[in-house]
């Protein structure tokens, strides 16, 4: 389950690989990642999109069964203690949900 503090650390983390990291050198995501196929195909900029991406993403919460393939309720909620008190089962999970920010043209 992720929360905003994670979310900010992410965001920190990509303005560093941004600003430090070659974006040429293949094995550097690899190393990091600790994941051997991992490639690295963003470039700076690609990467500052994400970053404006999640900073303007909405975390919600949501709870599924123990499985993970269907939501318990209908309901998005805006902390995890309002999730977890939906949960009418103690198998049940909560789960984070990032919502992109919608356009005002929407």
């Amino acid at each position: 389950m992720l929360t905003q503090a994670d979310i900010t650390l992410i965001i920190a983390a990509l303005q560093f690989w941004a600003e430090e990291m070659d974006p040429e050198d293949e094995q550097c995501l690899r190393i990091y990642a600790e994941a051997p196929e991992a490639e690295q195909t963003r470039t700076p900029a690609e990467i500052q999109q994400l970053r404006s991406r999640l900073k303007t993403a909405h975390l919600k919460y949501v709870v599924s069964n123990e499985s993970r393939t269907a939501l318990q309720d209908r309901g998005l909620h805006s902390t995890f203690q309002g999730a977890f008190e939906a949960c009418n089962d103690p198998t049940d999970l909560v789960g984070t949900l990032l919502l992109p920010e919608t356009s005002s043209e929407d």
